[in-house]
């Protein structure tokens, strides 16, 4: 091999080159590997995006926070905080939690309040009045 100018592409080449001296004269193993590559690549990408067509991601119902770990009212626009690192807000913003069914998502009590009290059972009321109590209107 010190005589030519290129080594062997792999350990078939090699294996060639022993039989025949003549062998890194024309040889084609980088043009077979490289077309082996390219194969297995484009097959690895077509099945990836069949599994895509076929993906249905799902969405956390709670998360609607900022990297900053702020939630916003989505009727008023007002900065709420969330619960945790986690980006999950509290349940006191969820509409949820107070029994409603309403296309907003994260209110902040002061809407809750505004648009649902009405609509709050006896227990949902007191705990209301106490949220407001404590300041978190």
């Amino acid at each position: 091999m010190d005589n030519y100018q290129c080594l062997p592409v792999s350990a078939e080449c090699a294996r060639e080159w022993l039989k025949d001296k003549g062998h890194l004269d024309n040889c084609k193993c980088l043009e077979l590997e490289a077309q082996e590559l390219y194969l297995l690549f484009s097959n690895s990408l077509r099945e990836k995006e069949e599994k895509l067509k076929e993906c249905q991601c799902e969405e956390s119902e709670k998360v609607r926070v900022s990297s900053d770990y702020y939630a916003w009212c989505e009727r008023c626009e007002k900065d709420i905080a969330v619960a945790s690192k986690k980006r999950v807000i509290k349940n006191r913003n969820d509409v949820r939690f107070w029994g409603v069914s309403s296309s907003y998502k994260i209110l902040c009590l002061e809407c809750i309040g505004r648009e649902f009290y009405k609509r709050m059972v006896g227990w949902q009321r007191k705990k209301w009045r106490e949220y407001r109590r404590r300041g978190y209107v």
